[in-house]
């Protein structure tokens, strides 16, 4: 059985979702701008530090796992109830995304029907986060024996987290890189996040309580290694030699610093009522508008790019705009029908 719903984690998957638009949106002018230009710094800057969306996203269902599931459950009850609210609107996303790339761009079927298009979700570039999810579902009761083992303190969470994530690293690049090439489909990329996520879950009060203290803190710590990481994304962007450790330390330090930091803030926010309503009530449609924005936006960006470069910039805030409201309106209208389990689940 499921404990009652935590606002604050709602807050914070209202802003890893605007994150993630403001990244798929900014994507287009950072690869075309030219890389002098005042534009490109602001859009790179905004889809860079953006990054740490799907990362929080992974803290954050891990969170609710341990909150809700920490003590063990009925397993079966378990699989049944999660993967159904994720394999459901995969599949027919999976659907919807094929038939508009077959229709609109014209793609052959023997590129739409591929195994990896799929089952993994290549169908379009946003559908791997499912993937994440169901493979965190699947293996979530040996992630949880682990996380007992290593439960001492706060102290060998945070080495564990150190060392997971080094382990991570070092497994993919010399062993499964051999065999498959995009980590950003493993959960295993994430396991710090889902770590401090159960952590955190697991004495959410406690936490919450504790990082409200640390707030100011935190906040520095997330200027600090968001301006590293930009800055070494920027330099990769330009096409300079980086170190790739160097880059991950950057990388996995801001985005998790950042999701604490977020989840922190959100406590903030709930005491600005109509600032909170929004990142509430965007939290809670956030599933669906993940899976249906990239769909407008393609619509959009399709029918309505601009050629004139003094109104690009106009351009992709006018994007972001649209495509927040219109994938928001969509979600909340579907949620109202008895088949939205199946589109955008519960």
């Amino acid at each position: 059985m499921t404990k009652s719903r935590i606002d604050e984690i709602d807050v914070l998957k209202g802003i890893s979702i605007i994150a993630v638009l403001m990244i798929h949106t900014t994507g287009s002018a950072v690869s075309t701008l030219d890389k002098s230009s005042t534009s490109y710094l602001i859009f790179a800057f905004i889809n860079r530090f953006s990054q740490f969306a799907v990362p929080a996203f992974v803290f954050a269902s891990a969170m609710l796992l341990m909150y809700n599931y920490g003590n063990g459950c009925d397993w079966k009850l378990f699989y049944k109830k999660r993967l159904k609210n994720v394999l459901l609107p995969y599949i027919a996303w999976t659907m919807i995304y094929g038939a508009y790339l077959y229709i609109i761009h014209h793609v052959p079927l023997k590129s739409i029907l591929t195994i990896k298009n799929i089952l993994f979700g290549g169908m379009f570039y946003h559908l791997y986060f499912i993937v994440i999810i169901v493979q965190l579902y699947v293996l979530f009761p040996v992630l949880l024996y682990i996380y007992k083992l290593i439960n001492k303190n706060i102290y060998t969470i945070l080495i564990s987290i150190v060392i997971f994530q080094i382990a991570d690293i070092f497994l993919f690049k010399y062993v499964i890189s051999r065999y498959y090439r995009n980590s950003g489909d493993l959960f295993i990329t994430y396991i710090s996040f889902i770590v401090a996520g159960m952590y955190v879950g697991e004495n959410i009060h406690e936490s919450g309580k504790y990082h409200h203290k640390k707030l100011l803190n935190s906040f520095f710590a997330v200027i600090l290694f968001g301006y590293l990481f930009v800055d070494i994304s920027l330099k990769a962007f330009a096409n300079k030699q980086i170190d790739s450790n160097l880059y991950n330390i950057y990388y996995y330090t801001f985005t998790l610093v950042a999701s604490l930091f977020f989840f922190a803030l959100s406590a903030k926010i709930l005491n600005y009522h109509n600032l909170s309503w929004l990142l509430v009530s965007t939290g809670k449609f956030s599933f669906g508008i993940y899976l249906s924005h990239p769909l407008f936006l393609d619509v959009l960006n399709h029918f309505l790019n601009t050629g004139n470069q003094y109104l690009y910039d106009i351009y992709i805030i006018m994007t972001f705009i649209i495509i927040y409201v219109v994938s928001y309106v969509f979600a909340m209208l579907i949620k109202k029908y008895k088949f939205s389990a199946v589109v955008v689940g519960k």
